[in-house]
């Protein structure tokens, strides 16, 4: 929905705590405190997501993987074929062992709302 739709503003009063968490939950999911609150609003369960500098590491990787699988298609024998391949898949399977983990610790930390938060 676009902003241009929303027009109305509800204002709640909230303690200082209260506010903190708000805000560092909403920061969490790369979310406004708007759009945070409004997805709680929605019954949607916004999620926590890596920080910025996972995701651009990962990124790198992929960028890695890519140079490997380019000499690989370049290379001359079947040798040097297999050598770029078989390091890309290596790389390959860290990159996925690691966005398993952080799926992982991301789902453990998600930020749920109970009550008690």
């Amino acid at each position: 929905m676009s902003n241009r739709q929303r027009n109305l503003g509800i204002n709640i009063r909230v303690t200082p705590q209260e506010k903190k968490k708000i805000e560092r939950n909403a920061k969490k999911c790369r979310l406004t405190v708007s759009e945070y609150l409004r997805q709680l609003a929605m019954n949607k369960e916004p999620k926590a997501l890596p920080p910025e500098e996972v995701v651009q590491s990962l990124m790198r990787l992929r960028t890695v993987i890519s140079a490997f699988e380019k000499a690989a298609e370049n290379a001359s024998t079947d040798n040097g074929r297999n050598y770029y391949r078989k390091y890309a898949d290596h790389i390959r399977q860290i990159m996925v062992e690691t966005l398993q983990m952080i799926t992982r610790s991301v789902a453990e930390s998600e930020v749920k709302y109970d009550g008690n938060n």
